[in-house]
């Protein structure tokens, strides 16, 4: 005769998706916290698409928070002059253990084919694209 009596529940846990508030306070945070200059956040938007585009990985309400960090990481890594240690985020933000950095790093590297170079040309072209867009945002805003 067993000593416990048990049976499993299913637990719904609510799934809330993410809004544009959460996206924007999560990366004004890593900003603010590891004061990064503002071109990474464009160079971040590249390293997210070449991520989606090469390795078909999709961003979602479970995955977007390491995506969106790991991709910051990098890109101020890749456009700072003197750029912080993965240790330096973790104990600036403490989202993540380092060991977690070190491989959403690896990872986040290895699926975009180790094709972290972007270009001036390429950076001015995404530059480009998002000022039209927030331009045309604005314009349907405002009326006119």
């Amino acid at each position: 005769m067993p000593l416990f009596i048990y049976t499993y529940e299913q637990v719904i846990v609510p799934i809330r998706p993410c809004s544009e508030a959460d996206v924007l306070k999560f990366m004004r945070k890593v900003f603010e916290k590891m004061q990064l200059a503002t071109e990474c956040i464009m160079v971040s938007l590249i390293y997210l698409e070449r991520l989606m585009t090469t390795s078909k990985i999709e961003i979602r309400f479970s995955n977007w928070r390491p995506l969106v960090f790991t991709s910051i990481l990098l890109a101020s890594k890749f456009w700072e002059d003197i750029c912080f240690w993965n240790i330096d985020y973790c104990d600036a933000l403490n989202f993540y253990p380092l060991k977690s950095i070190n491989r959403m790093e690896s990872e986040f590297i290895s699926l975009c084919n180790y094709e972290i170079y972007v270009s001036a040309e390429l950076y001015h072209q995404y530059y480009n694209n998002v000022k039209e867009v927030f331009k045309t945002i604005k314009m349907q805003t405002t009326g006119g």
